[in-house]
């Protein structure tokens, strides 16, 4: 979700680090939030039973999770660095809930909690796109509720590039059907606040699940006409070069013309698995193919909304962008250094 697309979004304040705590947040421009008295209450406890994760308001710095009764040492919070072109971030990148918490504590911010009703599981064959030369399960293939897709008019333009992220947290393990942490990604990023980003819809364009199921993400409609069969392209394109893609949420300032795919999973420490990575390398030689992409080139990239610009590779990773987009370890390290060898793959194709 890089959802999260944090490599440690739970590094705790502990005693004795704390000096080298405040120094960090200093450098960063920010401040450590002051620990409550020893044995004290924290100012405000949420009850957070039941979520797998949970983001707080932008300028929270840590939080405190209360375990088995007792509250637990304070937790750094990171900021997002992911989100729409005009819309800034309104909550931090998300944390995964510890084993037996039963409360949280963000000062007295609100608290966004996620943890959806479980999807069914496969029984039947569900609404697939081979649009493009792939099969892509669509938006209401995997049960999207469009009423909670407030974005706004489409906006199209042509595609110049692709953004590898991972999720990090969700990272797909919370549950027994990844269309459930797909459900989260999109909770996140398009309920409004506390309860989510704000942002109207699903960030990315496509979701890839460990199992190599690639998600249909950001729509190419509108809440009441979807376009359900055309995902990531305008409704009645053909994939050529110049094609037109719609404007998601994934790098902020430099979206428009930037297809965005997301792997459920974090890669901090290993690589994807086979399955996930053999549909990426799909996706990425039918996209850079019909677009004309040489991914081994460095394109101009030109956002024509906002004016940023940056020369990028024709397939990037997240982190790759962090001179407009801010610091991020996403899509992790084994996924952006294995970034070379699937532009060698995708130009083999």
């Amino acid at each position: 979700m890089q959802t999260t697309e944090s490599g440690d979004s739970q590094a705790a304040a502990r005693p004795g680090r704390r000096a080298v705590l405040a120094g960090a947040l200093a450098l960063a421009g920010a401040t450590l939030v002051p620990d409550a008295p020893a044995g004290a209450q924290p100012p405000s406890g949420i009850d957070c039973r039941g979520a797998r994760f949970v983001a707080v308001p932008s300028d929270v710095r840590q939080v405190r999770f209360r375990i088995n009764g007792a509250w637990a040492d304070p937790v750094a919070v990171r900021a997002a660095q992911h989100g729409r072109d005009d819309r800034r971030a309104a909550l931090s990148e998300p944390l995964a809930v510890p084993a037996g918490a039963e409360e949280i504590s963000a000062g007295n911010g609100a608290v966004g909690l996620f943890g959806p009703p479980l999807a069914q599981p496969f029984r039947a064959p569900v609404t697939t796109s081979y649009a493009w030369g792939f099969p892509v399960v669509t938006r209401s293939g995997w049960g999207v509720d469009e009423s909670l897709m407030t974005w706004g008019a489409p906006e199209f333009a042509p595609a110049q590039l692709i953004t590898v992220h991972h999720s990090a947290i969700p990272d797909g393990t919370e549950y027994s059907d990844y269309r459930d942490a797909v459900h989260e990604i999109f909770r996140y990023h398009a309920l409004p606040a506390p309860d989510g980003q704000g942002w109207g819809d699903i960030g990315y364009h496509l979701v890839i699940d460990p199992n190599g199921v690639i998600y249909a993400g950001r729509s190419t409609g509108t809440a009441t006409e979807p376009a359900d069969a055309s995902p990531i392209f305008e409704p009645g394109s053909t994939l050529t070069r110049g094609a037109r893609i719609i404007t998601a949420g994934h790098v902020v300032g430099a979206n428009t013309g930037n297809i965005g795919i997301c792997m459920i999973g974090d890669f901090t420490h290993h690589l994807p698995s086979k399955p996930a990575l053999h549909s990426l390398d799909i996706v990425l030689a039918r996209l850079c193919t019909g677009l004309e992409l040489d991914p081994f080139t460095q394109v101009q990239y030109t956002n024509p909304v906002n004016g940023n610009t940056a020369t990028m590779p024709a397939i990037s990773g997240h982190r790759d962008w962090q001179a407009i987009a801010g610091p991020t370890e996403c899509p992790g390290d084994f996924v952006h250094g294995a970034l070379p060898l699937l532009r060698g793959l995708t130009e083999v194709g």
